[in-house]
């Protein structure tokens, strides 16, 4: 769980990456698996461990297990999402014509697929100067106008693709290493951006009337579905370390097979391994955890330091999140959509059946693991009798269904989970880190603005006041 920090990096000057003149067709490829590797190669760590997920070997990670957040804490989050974005915006004013149109909404659905996760994390962040050539001290905008703007982008977005000439229209096809050119998936892809944007905000006074307002009209079939993964994949192989999938870089094997670092001191977290046993679990169990040596999933408390409960003893990453080195990078998996579509129906925010919803979000969980006989170990699952798993018996049906995604989510987007936990405190008895010294009473509510904005950007950041990672909230929290 080391913190994927990046060097010092001004957000407004020019990405040394990018060529002055290139076409669009060619950035585009390297910017959505640049994506991925912000999702999966380390920056959300941190969150693995918060949410229960992930413990680790040994004394290793102090500042992640007694939530110690300074300015160098996974800064890879802030520097490393705006180099992403000026790419982003770099094909976005390359397609100002009818023939790039789709790279223009691409462009702007990535755009906000990654400020929405900014300001998951910070809040407040430099938005619209923030990309803007020669402007070396962006202003910061009020989270709070941030999230409409990006209603508006994605809405923008989805009316580009609907009505782009599909005579003159060029489609991006192998350079759109998400979708292939399937302009269908990426609407779809937008409206489940806009749902999880809106479903952030359930919690705010009037909330619920602008989640409706900006949902109506849209129903399941306008989300994505069951087996629609938005899922990145360039080529990802073992033919070497850099071509390996950024999930398998970050915690699984090296090309000849041998455990990286991150696989050697990522370990289960007792307090999902304890969840999913309690809740006969068993099958998704064995696939979020490898066995220990006598064939036994354990893990260890969060913030632990005892050494004797080595990787002997305590379980490591399994089989369903590690499924190969050129696995696919869902950056937003079917199943969450699922859960989402789930909650605002239930909600009553879009049509639908919550209860259907929600199982078959469910089974695509266990489907996204690699399980053959995913649809009977699902049914199995949620028609026992425990409302942490059923949602026709439970009394609160947002709680099961906000538990069952925490969950599916392991290693896939604890960003997420993390956000839920923020929005609704689910799950309810999530533990603080058992490392010795440790005093908070909760997990931090933010991070803490990088180093490199006190370098480049001092005045602006110095604006947004002093900053307490537990108190400092982000504008949706209640």
């Amino acid at each position: 769980m080391a913190s994927c920090s990046k060097s010092a990096f001004d957000i407004n000057s020019p990405n040394p990456n990018q060529p002055s003149v290139v076409s669009p067709d060619y950035v585009l490829s390297a910017a959505l698996a640049s994506s991925a590797n912000l999702v999966f190669g380390g920056n959300a760590n941190f969150a693995n461990g918060w949410m229960g997920y992930w413990a680790t070997y040994g004394e290793q990670s102090p500042a992640v297990l007694s939530y110690n957040i300074t300015n160098d804490f996974y800064t890879g989050n802030w520097d490393g999402t705006y180099v992403t974005l000026e790419n982003y915006k770099f094909i976005e004013d390359q397609s100002y014509t009818p023939e790039k149109a789709y790279f223009l909404a691409i462009a702007k659905v990535m755009k906000v697929f990654h400020f929405q996760r900014l300001v998951d994390l910070y809040n407040n962040v430099p938005y619209r100067d923030a990309l803007i050539e020669r402007n070396s001290f962006p202003k910061y905008d009020s989270a709070g106008t941030i999230y409409p703007d990006l209603i508006i982008q994605l809405d923008s977005a989805v009316g580009i693709i609907k009505n782009a000439d599909l005579v003159t229209v060029e489609n991006p096809g192998a350079n759109d290493v998400m979708y292939h050119g399937e302009m269908d998936e990426w609407m779809k892809f937008a409206n489940t951006l806009k749902l999880k944007i809106l479903m952030r905000q359930t919690e705010m006074a009037g909330g619920a009337a602008n989640i409706t307002s900006n949902l109506s009209g849209l129903n399941s079939g306008d989300f994505l579905g069951q087996g629609e993964d938005a899922a990145i994949n360039p080529g990802y192989s073992n033919s070497s370390r850099a071509q390996q999938n950024p999930l398998w870089q970050n915690v699984g094997y090296g090309t000849d097979g041998s455990p990286t670092g991150g696989n050697f001191y990522t370990r289960a977290n007792s307090y999902a391994v304890n969840f999913y046993k309690s809740t006969n679990d068993t099958q998704r169990l064995k696939l979020f955890y490898a066995p220990n040596e006598n064939g036994v999933i354990r893990g260890r408390a969060f913030g632990s330091s005892d050494v004797g409960q080595g990787n002997s003893v305590i379980s490591g990453i399994g089989s369903g999140v590690l499924l190969a080195p050129g696995m696919n990078a869902a950056i937003l998996p079917a199943f969450e959509s699922l859960f989402l579509q789930a909650e605002a129906a239930q909600r009553g925010f879009i049509p639908g059946d919550p209860a259907v919803l929600f199982k078959a979000a469910v089974t695509e969980s266990f489907h996204s693991l690699g399980l053959s006989d995913y649809q009977n170990a699902a049914q199995k699952l949620y028609s026992q009798s425990d409302d942490r798993v059923n949602i026709d018996v439970s009394s609160n049906k947002i709680n099961t269904i906000v538990l069952q995604k925490w969950a599916a989510l392991n290693a896939s987007d604890p960003i997420e989970s993390y956000s839920d936990w923020r929005r609704l405190g689910i799950p309810s008895d999530l533990p603080v880190s058992v490392y010795p010294g440790t005093t908070a009473t909760h997990i931090p509510f933010r991070l803490l603005y990088p180093a490199s904005e006190f370098h480049y950007n001092a005045a602006n950041v110095n604006g947004q006041g002093n900053i307490n990672p537990f108190t400092s909230k982000i504008f949706w929290m209640p």
